[in-house]
């Protein structure tokens, strides 16, 4: 069975991301893989850290920093999938963010990966860098970007 990584945030753009992988989860007959990355200065662990579906997100409280806040992100994403009936799992994992997302692609053979954009000005994207650039840049499988405004 065909896999798809879905990276996601906390954010609103992470929700848009989360209803358009269901959609080709659901056209591609795939399990889904929700990825979080955080920082690795605020990581409480190494390497991934699991998350099965089924958890309710509600049963974790409020979060109060990175890692809790991508637990809550990935527990979110999850119960979503689950409830259009897709099989799916969940990571959080430290490091950079492009670098991961393409790694964990890779260890999972990953069919496609998902995952938003955020409209950063010049000046940000400059400083920062566009994570999906990089990761469309180093990716050797499909990249889907959502970049709905609405």
């Amino acid at each position: 069975m065909k896999t798809l990584l879905v990276a996601v945030d906390n954010s609103a753009i992470a929700r848009k991301v989360v209803a358009l992988a269901t959609e080709q989860a659901q056209a591609l007959q795939a399990n889904v893989v929700v990825l979080c990355c955080i920082d690795a200065s605020y990581a409480s662990t190494t390497g991934t850290y699991l998350i099965e579906a089924g958890e309710d997100p509600n049963d974790f409280g409020c979060a109060l920093d990175e890692q809790n806040t991508a637990e809550a992100a990935v527990r979110q994403a999850l119960a979503e999938l689950q409830r259009a009936g897709i099989a799916s799992t969940g990571r959080v994992v430290a490091g950079e963010s492009a670098e991961t997302i393409v790694a964990q692609a890779n260890e999972l053979a990953a069919a496609m990966i998902i995952m938003g954009r955020r409209h950063l000005s010049s000046f940000n994207r400059l400083l920062k860098g566009s994570v999906s650039a990089a990761v469309i840049e180093r990716a050797s499988c499909p990249v889907l970007v959502d970049v709905r405004l609405d």
